[in-house]
């Protein structure tokens, strides 16, 4: 290539050198080939590895607390750089919970989940598993749910355009669901007024539920204890908890039929992994696979989530 070669050539000539296929090396012993060859898939399995841990992801829709906007059978594409870009917080083998977790980063964004954003996140009382619902309230809301109604702030929060929740049939105010969170907060349906806390918030202990506390310390990842009318963090008796992240309130579109943050409390910020893109595929596990083209749902294939 010379300066005076045309621009279109010189262009040409970069493209060519780029796609230029190169010459395998010549090994003197079968050893050296091995481990030319091991080393390439190594590369090849690390780079498959972050890009389906940091950026997509496949998830298969198991259960179905967000029917029928995200249906049994789904399987759907996340895309995991929406609220940040995140490194892999586990190695091990895929598929399986032989492995660890490691320290991982997050690069963040200027996004973060949104009121009626569907949300990708890993489930806070089992980092194993990765729940999709839909976020209802975010740090610094105050949500609450009356005749199964959702307010935020005061302000209804609008169904989702395909939720299933059945309004002819309602838990009393009077009933106190046993497994609801934190104790004692009403039912499903009669969920009393709740602050989802935000990052630098300062918990009065003698004012906030003790459930909330002990949670939102453990979930910040600290040793947080409580006795004799007192809490000890790390040891130290404490009268004020400074929370460290912001938090979320998750909720299923399908309301009568979902373990959410009613049951097992609020999602935090560091369990955010993203939100989804579209299905790749959905069958329905009704039909016989001996009837395929029947049971592939056709029309929900490729259709963006919402």
């Amino acid at each position: 290539m010379t300066e005076n070669e045309p621009i279109f050539i010189k262009m040409k000539n970069i493209i060519k050198n780029i796609f230029k296929r190169k010459r395998k090396p010549r090994f003197k012993t079968r050893k050296e080939k091995i481990i030319y060859e091991i080393k390439s898939w190594a590369y090849v399995l690390i780079a498959v590895y972050f890009i389906r841990s940091g950026i997509v992801c496949a998830y298969q829709i198991p259960t179905g607390s967000m029917k029928n906007t995200i249906k049994i059978g789904d399987f759907i594409l996340g895309n995991q750089i929406a609220y940040g870009i995140r490194t892999p917080d586990w190695f091990g083998i895929p598929f399986t919970r032989k492995g660890f977790f490691i320290p991982h980063l997050t690069i963040p964004t200027f996004n973060k989940p949104n009121s009626g954003d569907i949300v990708i996140f890993e489930y806070p009382l089992d980092p194993w598993t990765n729940y999709v619902k839909r976020c209802v309230a975010g740090p610094g809301d105050y949500l609450e749910i009356i005749d199964k109604k959702v307010y935020v702030n005061g302000e209804r929060f609008e169904d989702p355009k395909k939720s299933v929740i059945d309004y002819e049939n309602i838990l009393s105010k009077d009933y106190s669901e046993p497994n609801i969170f934190p104790h004692g907060n009403g039912n499903k349906d009669q969920y009393h007024k709740i602050y989802i806390p935000k990052e630098g918030d300062t918990l009065d202990v003698n004012e906030t539920n003790i459930q909330i506390i002990a949670y939102v310390a453990y979930m910040d990842g600290n040793k947080i204890e409580y006795g004799m009318g007192a809490f000890y963090l790390d040891g130290e008796q404490i009268e004020k908890y400074i929370v460290e992240q912001d938090y979320y309130f998750m909720m299923g579109d399908n309301r009568d039929n979902s373990a959410d943050s009613r049951y097992w409390g609020f999602v935090p910020q560091k369990y955010i992994l993203g939100t989804p893109l579209v299905r790749y595929l959905s069958w329905d596990k009704t039909v016989s696979w001996s009837k395929f083209y029947n049971k592939i749902r056709w029309k929900q294939i490729f259709r963006p989530m919402r």
